[in-house]
């Protein structure tokens, strides 16, 4: 038997050095990997050098080259990409196979370089290679020629098929490790309150913001408590403590959002609550609290401003129309003071009607609506149109009517809100329609939802004031409008009306064609 022959005959120390290899798979940290692979490479052929580059997809991963000289970065790359280029890992690398070089100085495609003290004689370059992808290639060196044999090449074959794997994994854990350090950072960076709790109400997870609400002194003392001892002590987390006692799981509803306020820290709160699920049971949930002290604060202060310009203002305002009558009583009626007075008085009464329609907006934006009426939704349609149709016939205006509520169920909201509603829509039609146009109303029952709806032959709206056609005060500037009184604030209160009933509102218009306001109510409200 030649030497050769028990040369390639496995031994125990390569038994060994494979059940080292085996064992790479249980690392996690990618540095300490590549350096393990390094070793164990070197180990099994006698190689006096080696080096490695690690691939992300087409490009190097700068991070992990691992070159035995005694190289700057900045050095290692220039060598790394001449080597890739020309030498012997580039070939390597673009054929996606191992090769061995008997003798430097006769295979062009080893490359010397100038400032290389090291002799190298031989060299032994595998490719790792992972679903047709080349992970790493690594080269490994000897100072004699004809040092590293077929045998070599199919040991280190053998470990890079392992390697490659544990490569593969560690690659996967750093990225895993580089996700949730980006995300535990977001996380604890933004200002939001935010809780992860299992179905139990536990803490799994918190943020900075979080702790400093509870008022801990760190995470790891709030970790696997449960939010209800928080409850007690804080009111701002009775409500979320309530919902996950009362969820059974059995409801489809996987969000909930509400407002709450500490008493204690004196803040507001708008509370997003989610339900996060494991293989399509109930995990636990996810809940994240908004600051908006301020947005109430000011909200509180609109408010307070609101009620002392009421209750200040009418005074003046009555004043000044009880003394303009008295005034009246005193000229002759062809005097020209008599005008004046008029431009007075209707400006008195304009004011008087802001105040009634700001203070009309608030309650039905802010106060809790009483909706306990069943309301005969056919009955109220009628009324509308016997109120509304002299309106109509003082500007020579036809009031269509297609009504069909025919045997339309009942339902519970409130009656005088949801009149006032079509009434608007309605007067808000006859106001932008010309003296002999027409206006059409339809009402129905469709799909679970009542539909009120109001077409007119008016003026229209350009399409780039839709958007805002309901906000408070907003008025489409027209040349035709300019003399139409109003304040502004009749849509926005449909459209506050209906959305507390939650339903919703939307137009339709084309300029000089006319325009469609509508609305739909659901018959069945939320709960």
């Amino acid at each position: 038997m030649s030497r050769l022959d028990i040369e390639e005959q496995p031994t125990f120390e390569d038994l060994e050095l494979l059940a080292e290899v085996s064992q790479l798979l249980t690392l996690h940290d990618l540095d300490n990997v590549l350096q393990k692979v390094i070793s164990l490479t070197s180990k099994a052929v006698g190689a006096s050098r080696a080096s490695l580059f690690l691939h992300k997809g087409d490009q190097i991963d700068w991070d992990h080259i691992l070159v035995t000289r005694n190289l700057t970065r900045d050095e290692s790359i220039k060598v790394v990409n001449r080597v890739l280029n020309e030498g012997l890992a580039g070939w390597v690398y673009r054929n996606r196979k191992a090769a061995i070089v008997a003798d430097t100085e006769k295979d062009e495609r080893w490359l010397t370089f100038a400032d290389d003290t090291s002799k190298t004689r031989s060299a032994l370059c595998v490719p790792f290679i992972l679903n047709d992808e080349v992970l790493a290639v690594v080269t490994l060196v000897h100072p004699d020629p004809e040092h590293f044999t077929p045998y070599h090449l199919r040991l280190v074959t053998i470990i890079a098929n392992q390697a490659t794997v544990a490569i593969r994994n560690a690659q996967l854990f750093n990225k895993l490790e580089t996700q949730q350090r980006q995300l535990q950072a977001f996380l604890q960076a933004i200002p939001d309150v935010l809780l992860v709790l299992n179905k139990s109400g536990q803490i799994l997870m918190v943020n900075n913001a979080a702790v400093r609400l509870i008022g801990e002194n760190n995470q790891e003392t709030l970790l696997n408590r449960h939010l209800k001892e928080f409850a007690t002590v804080d009111d701002v987390f009775a409500s979320i403590d309530d919902i996950i006692r009362k969820d059974s799981g059995d409801d489809d509803i996987e969000e909930w959002a509400f407002s709450v306020r500490s008493e204690k820290r004196q803040q507001d709160f708008q509370v997003t609550m989610s339900v996060w699920k494991e293989q399509g049971q109930i995990g636990g949930y996810v809940v994240v609290m908004h600051d908006i002290t301020t947005l109430r604060d000011l909200n509180r202060f609109k408010d307070e401003m609101l009620r002392v310009a009421s209750h200040d203002l009418r005074s003046p305002l009555s004043l000044i129309v009880g003394y303009i009558d008295l005034i009246g009583l005193d000229l002759p009626e062809d005097s020209p003071l008599q005008q004046y007075l008029d431009v007075v008085r209707r400006s008195t009464e304009r004011m008087n009607t802001l105040l009634d329609d700001l203070l009309r907006v608030e309650r039905v934006r802010n106060s809790p609506l009483e909706l306990q009426e069943e309301i005969d939704v056919a009955k109220l349609v009628r009324v509308v149109l016997v109120n509304m149709r002299p309106s109509a016939e003082a500007k020579k205006q036809r009031l269509n009517s297609d009504v069909q509520l025919d045997n339309a169920p009942k339902f519970i909201a409130d009656a005088v809100l949801i009149r006032q509603s079509m009434e608007n829509l309605i007067s808000n039609a006859i106001k932008y329609t010309p003296e002999g146009g027409e206006i059409s109303v339809k009402a129905y029952i469709e799909n679970e939802r009542f539909y009120f709806t109001v077409t007119d032959t008016g003026i229209g709206i350009p399409q780039e004031h839709l958007s805002h056609i309901f906000e408070s005060f907003y008025r489409v500037p027209h040349e035709t409008t300019s003399a139409e009184k109003g304040t502004g604030l009749g849509l926005s209160l449909v459209k506050n009306v209906i959305e507390r009933h939650d339903g919703e509102v939307w137009v339709t218009s084309e300029v000089g064609q006319g325009s469609t306001f509508g609305f739909w109510l659901p018959l069945k409200r939320k709960v």
